[in-house]
Parts: structure tokens; sequence; C-alpha cells
């Protein structure tokens, strides 16, 4: 069965055939593909190779050194580096079974003059004086190496047919601007293309009206269940999403600070939030009941930006005086080796994993990545003042708005030894207020941001042009912006204007 199938003339006839062979293996269906080897002619592993594999599989491995001497037809990639892995199961079965004469024998007499793997060489005398275990693993690694030598295209990866499909859908994901949707809907039977805007949160579903001032932060719960916001107003408000349609409702209103509060953040567990008001105080406050836990502070020294602990053991301030404080729940400071700032610190947060501690200073160009473990400190800089930073959920992302109405994305990777700039995206509005930007949708691929021209900007992160989506109906700027974790389609904008508005898929 010569020749090639399809309009590019780019698939051998030959190798579709052994893939599907592969497949129907796999699936179950040997039946099927022993009659598709028959009625083809073609086989799914030369004859030679088969039999070389079959006495693997029954662990013969003299003969199957006997077989690559003599048979001419057994090629393989590296002929000595096959005899070491062959005699080294020999060796291992010795000593299997105590038989320490024979196996090293076969160590020195036959293993060391083929002069290759000597670190393995070391690794396999060690066994002599070790227990002996592993022996399902070690079969099974065996023949994946085994496998390993034939030359490329002799043996079909194991899942060739399903690794080959699962790219196609990556790629059509890929270039598709608007894709928004889970794994689950992508299909094989027809090619994928989001039709524009139909999976991109574009449409006002509701307006929460609570604060009597500028709306400045908001932030989805990790759960998103709940939806925390912060103004001008000197309060924060818990708003809580129903079971029945989706809509939000106040749920707690955190009064207490006596300046506009700039940010409130979730504990991990969603069971607390964090307060920050402007160079004042930090307050921590139950979600259940609404109630003021603990307030933290040093005398006489104003809060700009705060953060928790990885774990929701403790609490990050970012104070006035250029340095930035841990402590306790219980308000105990925690010692924190990282010195004085140059410029007071605008915005601080810590990885998940609790190793890097992120922040920057007001009317800097630098962000500081101090490692808590290693305790030092790797800088990355930017082309102009940064106003805000948002990270990744994976961590390997940093999200950086800028003076200069431009959005930078940084992969930091959770190592920074050499953080590096991926890509930038320009389009929305910004001349005197802090606008915050957010990742969000499918796998985080979208970014958001806010504008001072009233309207929510949405890029794709892998399309370096215009934004894809801008939203209006805001009657003022639009300060932050946060996308649902759990739901791909709902975003959620804080104005000037005093609302928050949640957007949803528009289905007209």
């Amino acid at each position: 069965m010569d020749g090639t199938i399809g309009s590019k003339g780019l698939v051998k006839k030959t190798e579709l055939v052994r893939i599907i062979t592969d497949t129907l293996i796999s699936l179950g269906f040997n039946g099927i593909a022993t009659d598709l080897e028959s009625l083809s002619g073609v086989n799914l592993l030369d004859p030679t190779i088969k039999h070389f594999l079959d006495l693997a599989e029954r662990k013969e491995w003299n003969s199957c050194i006997e077989l690559l001497q003599e048979e001419e037809g057994l090629q393989v990639r590296d002929e000595r580096v096959a005899r070491f892995l062959l005699l080294e199961q020999n060796v291992l079965d010795f000593l299997k079974v105590d038989n320490l004469d024979d196996a090293l024998n076969t160590l020195q007499e036959e293993m060391t003059p083929l002069g290759v793997k000597e670190r393995r060489l070391e690794k396999l005398s060690s066994k002599f004086v070790l227990p002996y275990s592993g022996e399902e693993d070690r079969f099974t690694e065996v023949m994946r190496k085994l496998r390993k030598l034939f030359p490329p295209g002799a043996i079909v990866p194991e899942g060739r047919l399903v690794c080959l499909l699962e790219k196609s859908l990556e790629l059509q994901m890929g270039a598709c601007d608007y894709h928004n949707a889970p794994d689950s809907d992508m299909s094989l039977c027809y090619d994928h293309s989001c039709s524009s805007k139909s999976k991109i949160p574009s449409k006002t579903v509701q307006v929460l009206v609570g604060h009597s001032d500028e709306v400045w932060f908001l932030k989805f719960s990790h759960n998103g269940k709940y939806l925390a916001s912060s103004s001008k107003d000197n309060s924060a408000i818990i708003w809580e999403m129903n079971a029945e349609g989706g809509e939000f409702t106040q749920k707690h209103k955190l009064e207490g600070h006596e300046k506009p509060v700039v940010v409130v953040l979730w504990s991990p567990d969603d069971q607390q939030v964090i307060t920050c008001g402007e160079n004042e105080v930090i307050k921590r406050w139950d979600v259940g009941s609404g109630q003021c836990l603990q307030t933290y502070g040093t005398v006489d020294v104003g809060s700009f930006s705060c953060g928790w602990l990885h774990n929701g053991s403790g609490i990050i301030g970012a104070m006035a005086d250029k340095r930035i404080y841990l402590w306790n729940l219980d308000g105990t400071e925690i010692q924190h080796v990282q010195g004085q700032r140059a410029q007071k610190i605008s915005d601080v947060a810590m990885t998940s994993d609790g190793k890097w501690l992120v922040s920057v200073g007001r009317e800097q160009n630098e962000i500081s990545l101090f490692d808590r473990v290693a305790r030092g400190e790797k800088v990355i800089v930017v082309d102009d003042m940064v106003t805000s930073f948002s990270l990744s959920r994976d961590n390997k992302y940093l999200l950086v708005s800028l003076i200069t109405q431009e959005i930078q994305v940084w992969m930091i990777d959770g190592r920074p030894e050499a953080p590096r700039k991926v890509s930038e995206f320009k389009g929305h509005k910004r001349r005197r207020f802090v606008i915050r930007s957010c990742f969000g949708g499918y796998d985080e691929t979208f970014i958001a941001s806010g504008s001072e021209d009233s309207q929510v900007y949405i890029w794709h992160r892998g399309v370096e042009r215009e934004p894809c989506c801008v939203l209006s109906g805001h009657g003022g700027a639009v300060n932050c912006v946060s996308w649902n974790p759990t739901d791909l389609h709902m975003l959620a904008s804080g104005s000037d204007d005093r609302t928050i508005r949640i957007w949803g898929l528009d289905d007209e």
C-alpha cells in the first residue's frame, strides 16, 4: 500500500494504517487491528522488531542479545547502548536471586568493555551492597527504553493518533482570538472557531449600586461565589451570588476606615478579607459575620497596599515609611529582612508558593522580586513608571500596567533569575489615575483592563494588536476589573460612576 492520501499529499498511507492499528489496539479492538493488518498488508511492527520486543516482554535478555548480534535486519540507533541495557537486566536478575558471581562477571567482563554509560555502571555497582527493589517499575522503564533504541518511524509512539489530534485542537484554540471555552467544548467532528465575542463577557447583566463614591478596587473570591469591592467612600462591600439566577446582592458593608479603601483582598480559603486604608491602617474582616477581627499598622505610619501570606497565616503591609511589614494574624510582627526602599511602595503581593514577595515603588520603573528563602532580590526594570501589577494564578507571569498607557506581560516562571518581557498591549486610556488590569478567561489567556475613557478593554494574550473587545456602559473612569476564576464568562468592573458592572455573554 504505497502512495499518499489527502489533498496535499503529505500523509503516507502505510503510516496512517500503522497509526490506526496502534489506536485500535489501545482501544481494546485487537481483533479488528489484526484484520486491518491482514487486509492492508501493512504490519504495525516489522516482524524482526516484533520478535525482539516479544522476547523482551518475556524477559529473555540473552535471546535479545543474540538476535541483536545475528539479525542483520534489526537496526538500532546504537548497538553498544542496546547491549548495555540488556546486560544490565541480566545483572539485576542475578542480584534478585543473590547470584553475585554471575552478576559481577557480567558487569566486569561484558558491560565495562562497552565503554558507555560510566555513571550508570557506578550506580549499578552500588546494587551489590544495597537491597534490591522496584521490579515492576524497572520493567516498564526498560521496555520504554528498548522501544526508543529503534530509528524514528520503526515503532509508532504510544498514543500517536491521540497526540496528533490533540495538537490539532490546540492549534485551533491558539488561532482563535476569542477562544474562551473549556476543553470539553472542543470536538473532532468540526473545525473550532468561537464567533466574534460569543464567548467573551461583553454584555452588562447586572449593575451593583452600594458605594457612595468612586469604586477603586474589586476582586472575585477564589471560589467565584463572592465579589469584594472597595471605594473612595471609606468602605468595602462583600457581594454574594445567589444560587438561582447568578445575581449578586450585598452581604456586608465593611465600615471602619477613616480614609478611602484602596484594596480589598480575599484569604486563600475565602473566609476572610483584608482592607487597606489609604495612608491609614490594614483591617482583617470575617466574611460570614462582617465583623472586623484585627487591625494592623505601626504608630504614625500609614499603609499604601497590603496582601496575604501565601497560606493565609499572616498579613503583608506596604507602609508609608518605605518598608514592607509582615504580621501574624494576631498582630505580632514577623521578622522580614528586606530593606527600606527608595520610594514608597504602591503595590505588594506574594506568590502562592510563598517564595517570592513582589513589590513596586511609587514613581519607579522597577519591580522587586524578593526571594524569602535565599534572602536575595531580583529586579525587573521596565520602560516607564509602574502604576500597578498582578500575578497569574500559576505564578509564571506578571501583568504590569505602565504610566505610558501600556500593559506588559513578564515571564517570571516562579524562578526569576532572568525575567523577560513576552508581550505588550495598548489601546486603553490612562492619564491621571491608577488603572488596574487582570488575567482571566480560559487558561488565563485574556487580559482585561479598566480605562479612563469609561470603557473596559480585553485582549487575547497570544495576539499583540488592538483589543479583541471593548465594553461600554460606565459613566466614568473604570479603575479596576476582575475576571471570575470559576466562571469563564463573568467579568466585573468598578468605576468612578460609583457602580460595579457584571459582564456576561451576549446571547442575542
